[in-house]
């Protein structure tokens, strides 16, 4: 099922929350983009993370459920997804998330560890639940920090769409 990924685990590292005041295909649609923008750019670690590495990026690759598979989300898989939602609004919407890191020495991007999550949107009317799954990895980044980064990225685009609406 487009979306869902049925091997979710059942413990889940961090919670968040938020309200919105979209209907819920707009705001899938949204966050679909808002990570799809994500997979392009790159931020300093402690904007996302008080965890302090000098010099260090963090990038991100968001995966979007299917089954038991995730599809790496580009321009072809949001295309699919936005078919796909016009027809019928999902209640969860799944991700792979890998959080990758690089410190910058002599000029030069250096990979580090990169930690690896599942993450799940929950929707209910007018709320929408984050659920966060850490798979491995050092914990950079915590799921608490991911989810409020996240969350973050979405509502600036949700208040950004409502300005220009």
């Amino acid at each position: 099922m487009l979306g869902y990924y049925e091997n979710f685990p059942q413990i889940v590292h961090g919670v968040g929350t938020f309200t919105h005041h979209s209907t819920n295909r707009i705001l899938q649609r949204i966050i679909l983009g808002t990570l799809d923008q994500l997979n392009h750019v790159t931020h300093n670690l402690d904007v996302i993370s008080s965890f302090s590495t000098p010099n260090c990026q963090v990038s991100f690759e968001f995966g979007v459920a299917e089954g038991l598979i995730f599809n790496y989300l580009d321009n072809e898989e949001l295309e699919r997804f936005h078919e796909s939602i016009k027809k019928q609004v999902l209640q969860t919407l799944d991700f792979f998330c890998v959080v990758r890191y690089h410190i910058l020495e002599e000029g030069r991007r250096v990979p580090l560890r990169f930690d690896y999550h599942l993450l799940r949107f929950v929707f209910t009317r007018n709320k929408v639940e984050v659920q966060v799954s850490h798979e491995r990895g050092i914990r950079r980044v915590s799921p608490r920090d991911l989810t409020s980064f996240i969350i973050g990225q979405i509502r600036k685009e949700l208040s950004g769409r409502t300005q220009t609406s």
